[in-house]
């Protein structure tokens, strides 16, 4: 029954996501031909010309311009709409009027909210991939892809596990993500308990959540590193060469982003078991 209603809700939310980034790739080719972060040697050798050549340089110059606007404008689209989406499937669909079916269906609470979940988290994977995948185009495009690329090998090149810390911090990032909807989720489940007014009190729910999430995930991170590295760290490692500077900041990254993976995956749980909570005992759908 999983499978059927990870399909309703892809097919759901396909058709708003898939015309998104037809339109957000559409802009990003126009930006990649305008090549709007090469440098425009036109209106330098043309100062000297006259202005007739000016304006025609400008002409360019302005399109490009707008272009990158557009650019810069269609990602914070593809952010928000990717954030409304997640909210108005979960809020509609389980909270709305559309719940008085969905909880009479013969799956768990569990299913309904892990569809739900999975596909909300494969749409913003899917739109970070786009987003960076728009970044490396560009700079391809700007011509100094090579020096980008000497960059990431001098990184990697590091003496220090880089590449344990891409992995661990793409895993972060990917039990962030659960965490942050799952968020989401816990603040609509528990809104419509704390006011009378749904979306206030989904807001109201979610700034509390957040303000917990954010002591959860900072005590974890203080908490581990005080007891591996003890107290006043900064200040030890002020007055070591670097050679022993190294030898703690190696550690106490590899502390850092373990601990930031474990403390989203504990946000996460524990939005996780509220939502269940609250969509199992307190349902509100008045």
């Amino acid at each position: 029954m999983l499978k059927t209603l990870m399909k309703h809700e892809m097919r759901a939310t396909a058709k708003t996501f898939i015309w998104l980034y037809i339109a957000f790739a559409a802009i990003v080719i126009v930006n990649a031909l305008t090549n709007p972060l090469a440098t425009t040697h036109g209106v330098t050798a043309s100062g000297a010309a006259g202005g007739p050549n000016i304006m025609a340089s400008m002409v360019p110059s302005a399109f490009q311009g707008i272009a990158a606007v557009l650019y810069v404008l269609s990602i914070a689209a593809m952010g928000i709409v990717t954030l409304v989406v997640v909210i108005m499937r979960f809020f509609r669909n389980l909270l709305g009027d559309e719940g008085y079916l969905m909880m009479t269906l013969p799956v768990s609470r569990e299913q309904n909210i892990l569809s739900k979940l999975l596909i909300a988290v494969f749409w913003n994977v899917c739109t970070c991939v786009l987003i960076i995948l728009s970044f490396l185009l560009m700079i391809a495009c700007a011509g100094v892809f090579d020096e980008f690329a000497k960059l990431l090998q001098q990184f990697f090149a590091l003496d220090a596990p880089v590449a344990r810390w891409v992995v661990t911090i793409i895993a972060a990032l990917l039990v962030a993500t659960f965490a942050g909807v799952l968020m989401l989720y816990a603040a609509m489940s528990t809104g419509p308990n704390l006011l009378k007014n749904r979306v206030g009190g989904s807001i109201l729910a979610y700034i509390l959540i957040y303000i917990v999430s954010q002591f959860i995930v900072l005590g974890v991170m203080w908490g581990v590193a005080g007891m591996a590295f003890g107290p006043n760290l900064i200040i030890q490692a002020s007055g070591y060469g670097a050679s022993q500077v190294n030898d703690i900041i190696i550690p106490l990254i590899n502390t850092l982003t373990a601990t930031v993976l474990i403390g989203e995956a504990v946000v996460g749980a524990g939005c996780w078991f509220l939502t269940r909570f609250m969509l199992t005992r307190k349902l509100n759908l008045a």
